[in-house]
């Protein structure tokens, strides 16, 4: 009996110490989804001797609102950002417009609850839990590690992960909040680390801060069209075409697709032409840019890479390799 008893015992604080990592990550995931907060905080981006750190000011409404005015460095200062609607965009105040960026992998709310979906499965393990104090506020710290760096897969279209190989979560014990966190994805890869060094509990926060100004235009973040002139709409640069094509070309659709972290677009002109088919590239940079060389080994396309003052050009396609160089001279000014 005495056994059984002891036995229970040790089972009862063994599965206590498995289940409070996991109670931290919820009450931490119900904290960002759903406290006020303001703040300063810090992020560095590090990949071995290189650094890239980030300070910018927050304000957040759980999971349904976020502002966020970079600080430093001083090339990015005053640049801002916002979420609401479910998607992010920068806004530029000067030119009274907002271009809207990609989905931001991997936020505190989704790591979180990845992080407790792979802890009960055994694909993520747990330190024990240890103590630290930050701003001034006593902080549980936990440190996750999966358990394989390349979990197995059940089959072989099984998808891994999205989750880094390392999680260090420093957490408010009285509020819940991630006060800081230090995540390596995989080694040799980039780490990201973010601490906040100013915290505002319950701030007030108007609808202004998450609304952008009256008159603001949003460029989506990328986007197909019929014409040019629809196109030309998205793009914040005079949009060139050809004044040389083939007999018989027809212009099929236009892209335009904007870079992450990029304000200036990417349009492509896609055209088909006697049985074959060749995209026009063009964006506008500050400065000179160099294209690679293009293989122009036998079967593969043809390709003309240049630039015209601040514009540069591609032209890429199953046209003769003549044909393409008249059609990009066509397009200089």
């Amino acid at each position: 009996m005495r056994v059984l008893v002891l036995c229970g015992v040790f089972l009862w604080a063994f599965g206590g110490a498995q289940e409070r990592p996991i109670q931290w990550l919820q009450r931490a995931q119900q904290a960002e989804s759903s406290l006020a907060v303001a703040g300063v905080r810090i992020t560095e981006i590090r990949l071995g001797r290189s650094t890239q750190r980030i300070e910018e000011r927050f304000w957040r409404q759980g999971m349904r609102a976020e502002r966020i005015e970079i600080l430093a460095p001083p090339a990015r200062r005053g640049e801002v950002l916002i979420f609401r609607g479910e998607r992010w965009v920068a806004l530029h105040p000067e030119r009274k417009e907002a271009s809207e960026l990609p989905p931001m992998p991997l936020q505190v709310v989704q790591l979180l609850q990845k992080a407790v979906e792979l802890l009960r499965s055994g694909v993520l393990l747990s330190d024990p839990p240890t103590e630290a104090t930050l701003l001034g506020r006593d902080c549980v710290v936990l440190r996750l590690r999966l358990a394989s760096p390349y979990p197995p897969r059940s089959h072989p279209d099984e998808k891994r992960p999205l989750f880094p190989a390392s999680v260090s979560l420093w957490i408010d014990k009285e509020t819940g909040l991630v006060l800081k966190s230090d995540l390596v994805m995989r080694p040799n890869t980039p780490a990201l680390y973010t601490e906040i060094t100013r915290l505002e509990l319950n701030p007030r926060l108007t609808p202004d801060l998450f609304t952008l100004p009256a008159g603001v235009v949003v460029r989506p973040l990328s986007g197909e069209y019929k014409t040019v002139e629809e196109a030309q709409r998205t793009v914040p640069f005079p949009i060139r075409t050809p004044s040389y094509l083939p007999q018989g070309t027809t212009l099929e659709r236009v892209l335009v697709r904007r870079r992450p972290h990029e304000d200036i677009p990417i349009v492509i002109l896609h055209y088909q032409a006697s049985g074959t088919r060749f995209s026009v590239f063009q964006s506008q940079r500050k400065g000179n840019a160099k294209f690679p060389p293009h293989d122009r080994r036998p079967g593969r396309l043809n390709a003309y890479f240049w630039y015209d003052g601040d514009y540069r050009f591609g032209i890429v396609g199953g046209l003769p390799q003549s044909e393409i160089e008249r059609i990009a001279k066509s397009m200089s000014r």
